[in-house]
Order: structure tokens, then C-alpha cells, then sequence
């Protein structure tokens, strides 16, 4: 077996819109076609790939506790340290983020070559942008 890149990840919340809107505003991902589950929810997409999932926790209920397992809210969560993102134009994303009021950390790898930006979604789970670094970025 072979691991080819990451799928998809789900966020479980009541904030769907929230979260949806900073996936699509401070992430750049594009809202698009999510298959009819006995459940509400949303999906984001970069380059035809739906990457985020999103679970209506509070309009849901029982059909999404059948359909991915019953699990209180914050659970299963708290080990999982951020999510990454191989991202282009480090300069657009900072913009991005200084544009819509978002906090966020930068760090140079310089053993990678990696710019790395890092922020917060609604939910409070991390999320990193990951970029090629060069002198002219920082």
C-alpha cells in the first residue's frame, strides 16, 4: 500500500457558514457539489478536489451520528495539531489574510526552503499555508 497525497478532511461544528466562509475567503478554496447525505453540510474544492468537508452539528443529528459515528462535540479533535496547505503567491495569501482582519504567524524553514504562514479557523483548528521560500518574500 501506498499513501498518494491527503483526501479530504471533515470539521464537525455549528459554525458552518463561519467556516465555510473562511475556507473560501482566507484559504482560497471554491465552494462546490456535495453528494446528498442524510445530513447538512457543505463542501470546499481546490483544483477540482473537494479538500474540506463540513458537518452541520447542529441541524443534523441522528442521520449524521448513523452516517459517520456518534461523537461529542471537541472529541477526536484535540489531538490533531493543524492542517497543511502546499500553497503559490505567498505575497496574494498575506494579503488575503491582512485584507480580512485574520491573526496569523509566519516562519521560515530555511533547511526546506518553506515560507510558512499559520491561522486559525472558526473552529480553532490551525490550518498552515505552506510556500517556496525566496529572499524577496520575507
Amino acid at each position: 500500500m501506498t499513501i498518494q497525497h491527503l483526501d479530504h478532511f471533515t470539521v464537525r461544528t455549528a459554525k458552518v457558514d463561519e467556516t465555510a466562509d473562511f475556507f473560501r475567503d482566507a484559504i482560497g478554496l471554491e465552494e462546490g457539489w456535495r453528494p446528498a447525505f442524510p445530513f447538512p453540510g457543505r463542501w470546499l474544492y481546490a483544483a477540482g478536489r473537494p479538500l474540506v468537508h463540513i458537518a452541520n452539528l447542529e441541524s443534523s443529528g441522528a442521520e449524521l451520528d448513523l452516517y459517520l459515528g456518534a461523537r461529542a462535540v471537541g472529541e477526536g479533535g484535540g489531538a490533531l495539531d493543524h492542517i497543511a496547505f502546499r500553497c503559490s503567491d505567498l505575497e496574494s495569501h498575506r494579503q488575503r489574510l491582512l485584507d480580512l482582519g485574520l491573526r496569523f504567524s509566519e516562519r521560515v524553514v530555511p533547511d526546506l526552503s518553506e515560507h510558512q504562514l499559520f491561522v486559525e479557523d472558526p473552529n480553532g483548528i490551525k490550518v498552515e499555508l505552506i510556500f517556496a521560500d525566496s529572499p524577496k518574500a520575507r
